[in-house]
């Protein structure tokens, strides 16, 4: 079981149950599928092979880009340095043999690769650039490579073995008689040493070849300057990577909308993620496609990616889903049009769970129960096929930070700047319920389609006020942060007198629980998109400490070489022989 400081978790591994509490007995706990295993994708990068402080940076952000699409798509990057093939036990007999520095440059990346084990080894600018179930990309997640493998048209791009063919290979290269000529480990190594497999459909490389080839500003400016030029190729990179999610989702946004206009308000941070993903990314060269697929459709600010507005969710391939789930109780306060709850109006209610019933009214049609209609709306969220085509909103949390969205997408959203709700909403603006008008902060004018016009009246200032009031205390109700032990101890005994203030703060907190076990699966569904959005991001932060922490121990072994060579040669000045021991230290 696992604690986080949003949410509590169980890892389930034992057949579907509606509930989390029939397995761990505590209703507070949401039981989650396993994590899905990320296999590791290595690149090789050495910061102090480039002097230019300009080009490092360009180069820093190069790295991010990268490891943020591989995140993106299922993978764990992991950027390898120095450290690690110094680490490999072949790594002595590598710095006795004499070889060009473009080969030993390879070869090092080769030594830290062969020291990690079986895995995958890119080029940091060797992208995904497709969508999330190719074939390729399927595969390489399993984490199963039985022979070491080459891919047509990538050049020295992308690689994948086992742990075996990566040592075969590295002793092969290292025996060979054509050291002091070749320029790579493929130059060295025979012609079945490599299975070779057909040129992938869904990853990009951005070597130089490509760049002279189909873009040649990016070009022209590497060879002026190549910090100016490698943070143009980032641009590209990035605008390349947006464009594959907008024609990866042709059919456009789903902004679920179950329960409008009554819930308009809630649903702000959601239009605003939208506008920023149907966005033109901006591009040196804006009409440019990813070098794997020449043939794509540019992003035209004139003609955008439709957003649509359903009130039910529809598992839909060509659709990219945005939903938010409420608390029971935020909804009910929205739907009664009050500000403060009372018990009555939630048992008088003959529709329990309406948040889950309308959601997955087109999938599962009407007739089922809340608890039937749980683990199909857990898989919708939670399963691989459809986790990488929907995000779940909860809508009394802060909203996800641009850090976090570009993590989950692969790709930088500028357009996006929003904190929390009060940064979507501009309450002297009056709004359609049936068009949903778009927050203030929208960047371009693309259309949000509806797909029933139930309401076509008009939200007036003092409504959309309104909802902000009943939101914002239903949030100081339902958040769990919110309300302190010694809150708590008011109405639960503790031996302090009780004052009218009092009363009302436990009246609030038994309302709230009557709406909880009334609505017993929108509450269910409710702490699993909690609990999955936080395990979400604990695991990423996790990631990131020990990707951090890797960073500084090579840094640390840089400095403890520096000082053993410094050492090295003053004792070679004073001997006359360091210059044999310098050299076979050598980085």
């Amino acid at each position: 079981m696992i604690s986080t400081p949003s949410a509590k978790l169980s890892i389930d591994l034992q057949p579907q149950q509606p509930f989390s509490d029939s397995i761990t007995e505590d209703e507070n706990r949401s039981v989650l599928p396993p994590p899905r295993e990320r296999p590791p994708i290595y690149t090789f990068y050495d910061p102090h092979a480039e002097k230019d402080e300009g080009v490092r940076a360009a180069q820093d952000e190069l790295l991010l880009i990268w490891k943020r699409a591989w995140w993106a798509h299922g993978f764990k990057p992991v950027v390898l340095g120095k450290a690690e093939a110094m680490k490999n036990p072949l790594y002595e007999r590598f710095q006795v043999r004499k070889m060009e520095n473009t080969l030993g440059a390879d070869m090092m990346r080769w030594l830290a690769w062969g020291y990690m084990g079986q895995g995958i080894l890119s080029n940091w600018l060797v992208l995904p650039m497709g969508p999330y179930h190719d074939h390729l990309l399927s595969f390489l997640r399993r984490g199963e490579y039985p022979k070491l493998t080459r891919y047509e048209g990538l050049g020295f791009g992308l690689y994948s073995s086992d742990k075996a063919s990566i040592e075969a290979a590295l002793k092969e290269a290292l025996d060979s008689p054509n050291l002091a000529t070749s320029t790579s480990l493929r130059g060295l190594v025979s012609s079945g040493t490599f299975a070779v497999d057909p040129k992938p459909s869904a990853i990009a490389f951005y070597n130089s070849t490509t760049i002279a080839k189909q873009y040649k500003a990016v070009s022209t400016l590497l060879a002026d300057s190549k910090a100016t030029g490698f943070s143009l190729l980032a641009d590209l990179i990035f605008s390349h990577l947006h464009l594959t999610f907008l024609n990866t989702y042709s059919s456009g946004i789903a902004i679920l909308t179950p329960h409008r206009p009554h819930s308009l308000l809630l649903h702000y941070p959601a239009i605003a993620l939208a506008n920023a993903l149907t966005t033109c990314p901006s591009s040196t060269i804006p009409t440019s496609c990813p070098p794997n697929n020449p043939s794509c459709t540019p992003c035209s600010s004139s003609k955008p990616l439709p957003i649509s507005t359903p009130q039910s969710y529809q598992n839909t391939s060509t659709f990219f889903t945005i939903g938010t789930i409420p608390h029971p109780y935020t909804l009910a306060s929205l739907l009664s049009k009050t500000t403060f709850l009372s018990i009555s109006p939630i048992r008088r209610n003959p529709v329990r769970d309406p948040w889950l019933l309308s959601t997955t009214s087109k999938t599962l049609g009407p007739t089922l129960g809340g608890p039937d209609r749980l683990i199909p709306f857990k898989e919708s969220v939670a399963s691989e096929s459809a986790a990488s085509e929907s995000l779940w909103l909860v809508a009394e949390e802060s909203a996800w930070s641009k850090e976090e969205l570009e993590w989950f997408f692969g790709f930088a959203l500028p357009a996006y700047n929003v904190s929390s709700l009060e940064d979507t909403v501009d309450s002297k603006t009056s709004m359609t319920a049936g068009m949903l008008a778009k927050p203030a902060l929208s960047g371009h004018p693309s259309s949000i389609l509806v797909e029933d016009d139930e309401s076509k009246s008009s939200l007036s200032d003092r409504e959309i006020e309104h909802q902000r009031t009943v939101f914002t205390h239903s949030k100081s109700v339902v958040n769990p942060d919110s309300i302190s032990e010694s809150r708590l101890g008011k109405w639960t005994g503790t031996g302090r007198r009780r004052t009218k203030g009092d009363d009302d703060e436990a009246s609030e907190e038994r309302v709230k629980m009557a709406a909880e076990a009334w609505h017993l699966a929108d509450m269910e569904a409710w702490r699993f998109v909690r609990a999955w959005n936080a395990r979400g991001r604990e695991e990423r932060r996790e990631w990131e400490g020990g990707s951090r922490k890797g960073e500084l121990w090579d840094l640390r072994l840089q400095m403890v070489v520096c000082c053993v060579k410094a050492a090295l040669i003053w004792a070679g000045v004073m001997v006359g022989w360091g210059g044999s021991l310098v050299g076979f230290y050598e980085l």
